[in-house]
């Protein structure tokens, strides 16, 4: 198993090369995620027939973005383009949640109650004998294991998934949205915009959060803690990683074949990337194809 401990990020990212953003590295509510620089990697036009042959054999649409922290060397694939982003949500919250509440010792180590009319599909972390769980670990049923109880529970605590599109666009990620819970988040119909957001946002708002800690050091610290320690990309992002390297990731799955997968890629001896892969397809019977994530993977970090 690769190694998936916590780390305290070293680096810190001035985002003026990128435009929108403050030296401080925290944006104001009216401004918006800086544009994604042209891509600068050697390999791009490579990187791009691949990807469209990717789609071709896999009949997916795919939306990639990368960033490598610390310069303006970024890679994007329908980067712009909005995709469902189904339980990706689950890691917002809880860095709202932190953003808010972290610092408050007592609130994360005081129970919430719940009931059984709370619970909802792919629920298995909870405890349900006492039907009551801390925030923490709310946040981390949400996040390492995709609690879809978990994750309304966070959004519950928020007042509602507003919480969550008001904290994306107080950082800048103008195009990411949420008005849904679990499971009406999972839907992914075609066309439809509620809850969806764009390779381009997912990035940068992971970048920022993490690396460049815009929400305070406090949120970042701990959201890369229970990032690191996912337990759901067996077959996606991690599965297209060569060894050795860490991997801070949040997956999401949900209707029409969509499958997600983004978090932070450190190897040795080079600054970290930021990768983004979200999915989509127009058929309601389209598998949940997790390989094509892995493949992608390989595709762009060979880069």
């Amino acid at each position: 198993m690769t190694n998936r401990t916590s780390r305290t990020p070293i680096t810190r990212r001035s985002l003026i090369a990128l435009g929108g953003l403050t030296a401080a590295g925290v944006a104001s509510a009216s401004t918006t995620a800086p544009a994604i620089a042209s891509p600068s990697f050697s390999g791009r036009g490579r990187m791009n027939e691949a990807l469209r042959a990717l789609e071709q054999s896999n009949a997916v649409t795919i939306g990639v973005t990368a960033l490598v922290h610390g310069s303006r060397h970024a890679f994007r694939y329908r980067g712009n383009e909005l995709f469902p982003m189904c339980s990706l949500f689950k890691s917002l919250a809880a860095a709202a949640l932190v953003q808010a509440r972290g610092y408050d010792e007592v609130y994360w180590s005081t129970p919430i109650p719940f009931t059984i009319a709370d619970r909802v599909g792919d629920s298995t972390k909870l405890n349900t004998d006492t039907w009551q769980a801390t925030p923490e670990e709310l946040a981390d049923a949400a996040i390492r294991y995709s609690d879809n109880t978990a994750g309304n529970l966070l959004l519950r605590e928020l007042g509602g998934t507003q919480a969550v599109t008001t904290f994306a666009r107080s950082l800048g990620a103008q195009r990411t949205r949420l008005d849904r819970a679990e499971p009406e988040v999972n839907e992914a119909l075609p066309g439809d915009e509620r809850d969806t957001s764009t390779p381009d946002d997912i990035a940068f708002l992971f970048e920022l959060l993490m690396l460049d800690h815009g929400a305070g050091a406090l949120t970042g610290a701990r959201l890369q803690e229970w990032m690191l320690r996912n337990t759901t990309s067996g077959r996606r992002i991690l599965a297209g990683l060569t060894p050795p390297f860490e991997l801070a990731d949040k997956t999401g799955l949900g209707g029409y074949g969509v499958v997600n997968d983004a978090g932070i890629v450190w190897r040795p001896g080079e600054a970290p990337v930021t990768l983004a892969i979200m999915t989509r397809t127009d058929r309601a019977d389209a598998p949940n194809n997790q390989d094509v994530l892995a493949e992608v993977t390989r595709i762009v970090v060979a880069e």
